[in-house]
C-alpha cells in the first residue's frame, strides 16, 4: 500500500537579536525590521499606527519669541534659517516613536556656526553610545558602510522613556503590538494558503496494493493538482482502483476563516497598545455620543501627551536656542470647542439663575 502527504509548509518568522552596548535594559531586543514588515502587511497595525502620526501632525501649534513672550499667529512659522514642513516632520517623528521609540534628526551647521538643516535619519540607523558620566556621550550613524560620528550638538533626538534602564529609548508601543500583528498576519496567510490548496485540509491519499507505477504516479501528480489551487479543486480523475482520501483535519467552514473571536480580540489589543479607542479603528464600534467622548479621551490620554514630550525636545535641541519656543494649541481643535461651548452654555445658565456671579463665570471660562 503506497501512501503519500498533501500539504504546504507554513512561512517561518524570525526574531533576530540586535547587538548591545554600553547601558543597555536587561534581555536582548527584537529585530525592528519585524516592526516594519508588521507596518507594510497588517492593516490594522498600519491603521494604529497612521491614526496617531496624522492625529499629532494635525495638532494646531503657534510659536512664542523667547525674548518677548509674544505669539505668533497659529500655524504660522516663526523666521528660521532652515525649510521646514514642521507637519511632514510631526509626522514622521511621531511614526517612528511609535514603531522604534526613537526619532533623531540631523542638524546641519555652514562654517559660521548657523543651523541651515534640520533633516530626519532613520532610527535603526542611530546607535547612541554613553558614558558614565556624561550619560549620552554620541551617536553612531551608519550609512551603508559609512559610519559617522555625531555629538548631541549635531543629532536632536526624542526617545519615549525607558522603564528598564537608566537611559536610553523606551519600548515602543509597537514592539507590545506586535505579537498580535503577527496573530493577525499568520490568519491573513492561513486563509491565503487555504484557498491556495483548493479550500480543503491536508489529506493522506491511500493507493490499493499492487497498482502499476504509472498509475501511481498519475494518481499523485492528479491529487497534487487537484490541491495545489482553487481553480483546480473540482477537476476529476477516472481510475480502475480503489482509491481513499483521508482528511487530517478538520473542513473549516467559510465563516471561520477569518477566526473571528480571536482576529477580533487582538485587534482590540492592537489599538489598546496603541492608545487608539475602539471606535476611531472599528467604524461601528460606537454612536456619535460615544465616539465623540473616545476623541476627548484619545486626545487627552494619547496624542496631547506625545505632543508636549516632542514639544520639550524640539524646543530644547533646536527652537530656544534659536529664539522661538513651539508650542501646541489642542484647545483650538473643533473636538475642544465644542466642548468649551457647551460649559459656556451651562455656565450662563448657572449666572441667569443667580447661583454664578460674573466674575465666577469669567474665572471658569478662563477669561481676565
Amino acid at each position: 500500500m503506497t501512501t503519500f502527504l498533501l500539504t504546504q509548509a507554513a512561512k517561518a518568522l524570525r526574531l533576530d537579536a540586535l547587538g548591545g552596548n554600553g547601558w543597555q535594559p536587561f534581555g536582548e531586543p527584537l529585530d525592528e525590521s519585524d516592526v516594519a514588515r508588521r507596518y507594510e502587511d497588517t492593516p490594522w497595525f498600519r491603521r494604529g499606527v497612521d491614526v496617531r502620526c496624522e492625529a499629532l501632525a494635525a495638532l494646531p501649534y503657534a510659536f512664542y519669541d523667547v525674548s518677548t513672550g509674544e505669539a505668533l499667529e497659529p500655524g504660522v512659522l516663526p523666521p528660521l534659517p532652515f525649510d521646514l514642513e514642521l507637519e511632514a516632520l510631526l509626522n514622521i517623528i511621531e511614526g517612528w516613536l511609535t514603531l522604534y521609540g526613537a526619532a533623531y534628526l540631523y542638524k546641519g551647521y555652514n562654517a559660521a556656526g548657523v543651523l541651515r538643516e534640520l533633516r530626519p535619519i532613520h532610527p535603526l540607523t542611530v546607535t547612541p553610545r554613553y558614558s558614565a558620566a556624561r550619560g549620552v556621550d554620541h551617536f553612531e550613524r551608519r550609512a551603508g558602510e559609512t559610519m559617522l560620528i555625531l555629538s548631541p550638538v549635531e543629532l536632536a533626538y526624542i526617545w519615549l522613556p525607558s522603564r528598564r534602564s537608566e537611559v536610553g529609548p523606551g519600548v515602543a508601543p509597537a514592539r507590545a503590538a506586535l505579537a498580535a500583528a503577527n496573530l493577525l498576519n499568520s490568519a491573513d496567510e492561513f486563509g491565503q494558503m487555504y484557498f491556495q490548496n483548493g479550500v480543503i485540509a491536508p489529506a493522506l491519499v491511500t493507493l490499493p496494493p499492487g497498482l502499476s507505477e504509472t498509475e501511481t504516479r498519475r494518481l499523485e501528480t492528479w491529487a497534487q493538482r487537484t490541491m495545489s489551487g482553487l481553480k483546480k479543486a473540482f477537476h476529476v480523475l477516472g481510475v480502475s482502483a480503489e482509491v481513499k482520501v483521508n482528511s487530517l483535519g478538520q473542513q473549516v467552514p467559510l465563516g471561520d476563516l477569518a477566526l473571528p473571536a480571536l482576529t477580533d480580540k487582538k485587534r482590540e489589543d492592537i489599538a489598546t497598545v496603541f492608545g487608539v479607542p475602539h471606535s476611531i479603528l472599528f467604524s461601528n464600534a460606537a454612536t456619535y455620543a460615544t465616539a465623540r467622548q473616545d476623541d476627548l479621551h484619545f486626545y487627552d490620554k494619547t496624542i496631547i501627551p506625545e505632543a508636549r514630550r516632542i514639544e520639550r525636545a524640539l524646543n530644547r535641541q533646536v527652537f530656544i536656542p534659536l529664539g522661538w519656543r513651539l508650542s501646541f494649541r489642542p484647545e483650538l481643535l473643533e473636538v475642544y470647542q465644542a466642548l468649551e461651548a457647551e460649559k459656556a452654555d451651562k455656565l450662563a445658565l448657572l449666572y441667569d439663575r443667580g447661583i454664578y456671579s460674573r466674575e465666577e463665570v469669567r474665572a471658569e471660562l478662563g477669561v481676565r
